[in-house]
């Protein structure tokens, strides 16, 4: 029997238990105890100290393209495994690698790589995988290559049911394009979570995508239509219906701090899901990259086309995302880590498994200091990454 306990200022869904232990016991959470109940601790148990440090649910990503250089629309397991080594290091526990809009041959093999992802033991575990289009509207295709962008094929469809088969899925799509909207029932009936996104639905167009089943956000306020008084669009609908999860990238850049704020008092916690979009340029140097078909720029914390300067993505780490919002609205630490944690594992209905740490859930776990920087990131109770320092 593999045993041990994680001692920390513990952050739980509604509270913090500082100097409590959480008992981990063959890859799950087995208890949480408070400081005052350590005389109540079985034996013998390895104890692992985090005094003064933030013991955390492992960080949730649901739209990531990539890190370090390699991305999942490289079509390789090997990329997959170089993102989870970055992930691990933001204390990210879970992802979804996120294609780009490409050619049905190029998504069948991304779709295959991250399958093959899923059955290895990675410093962080590949959930799903998102599908950022190529069901997308040209007006507001943001940085995706325009020669790609399509209206659904049922053809594609029915190639891509078979390879997504056992995967969790989550699309992006506009529901405005072509017969779009009419094919969501079928997809929510194939398990996946339909997401709106690259969007130029008018409000109504939109409520009749939720109503069919889309129950998601892309990176709301970027790619949709404009938000106006008078016709507040599709995202004036995704902050209107209760039941749809909206992703927002906390960044500085992508969004106005003030509509972080919007979107959390209209959503709440239970519905804002903190994402990065992160491109495989991130943990690189500044420079020029080759990025699906065409150039961006990376210099500082943007990275746009080098065409256009567009925004392409981000180069955010998901624990600053998570620092950022905290600083932003003043709210709970407990609150605002529900956001990067339980509330993006609902989104894709995995809650019964990770987001939150209680009793019978995986042991996966993020130990950050202070300043919300990762000190380690244990994945089924087993450490997985060490910052330079820690002996633990």
């Amino acid at each position: 029997m593999s045993r041990k306990v994680i001692k920390g200022n513990l952050v739980l869904p509604d509270r913090i238990v500082e100097d409590g232990f959480l008992i981990i016991e063959n890859g799950r959470i087995m208890e949480i105890v408070g400081g005052a109940g350590a005389g109540c601790l079985p034996e013998p148990l390895e104890v692992i100290e985090y005094r003064n440090y933030w013991v955390m649910p492992g960080l949730v990503d649901v739209h990531l393209h990539g890190a370090r250089g390699k991305e999942a629309m490289d079509g390789k397991a090997e990329s997959i495994r170089e993102m989870a080594k970055h992930q691990a290091s933001c204390g990210v526990t879970g992802f979804f690698p996120t294609t780009l809009t490409g050619s049905q041959a190029a998504l069948l093999q991304a779709i295959m790589a991250v399958k093959e992802a899923t059955q290895e033991s990675l410093p962080s575990e590949v959930l799903g995988i998102h599908l950022e289009g190529p069901y997308i509207s040209q007006k507001r295709k943001g940085a995706q290559d325009p020669s790609y962008v399509r209206e659904i094929d049922p053809k594609e469809i029915q190639e891509l049911k078979p390879a997504l088969e056992g995967l969790k899925t989550l699309i992006t799509l506009a529901p405005e394009v072509g017969q779009n909207l009419t094919y969501i029932p079928e997809l929510v009936k194939a398990g996946w979570t339909v997401s709106l996104g690259h969007t130029d639905a008018t409000y109504d167009e939109a409520i009749k995508a939720f109503l069919a089943g889309a129950n998601h956000a892309t990176h709301l306020f970027n790619a949709w239509r404009e938000f106006h008084h008078r016709e507040p669009g599709g995202i004036g609908a995704a902050l209107d219906e209760n039941q749809v999860f909206v992703e927002l990238i906390a960044d500085g850049v992508h969004i106005h701090p003030s509509f972080i704020r919007l979107a959390i008092s209209s959503k709440g916690s239970d519905r804002v899901c903190l994402i990065t979009d992160s491109l495989k340029e991130v943990g690189l140097p500044d420079g020029t990259y080759a990025w699906g078909g065409l150039e961006v720029v990376l210099k500082g914390q943007e990275i746009r086309l080098k065409d256009s300067g567009v925004l392409a993505g981000s180069v955010l780490h998901l624990n600053r995302g998570v620092r950022h919002v905290l600083d932003w609205t003043g709210l709970a630490i407990p609150e605002v880590v529900r956001m990067a944690t339980l509330t993006p594992a609902k989104s894709v209905g995995l809650e019964a498994e990770i987001g939150s740490l209680e009793p019978g859930k995986r042991a996966n776990v993020a130990i950050l200091d202070s300043n919300f920087e990762t000190v380690a990131t244990f994945v089924r109770g087993e450490k997985v990454y060490s910052r330079e320092g820690d002996r633990r």
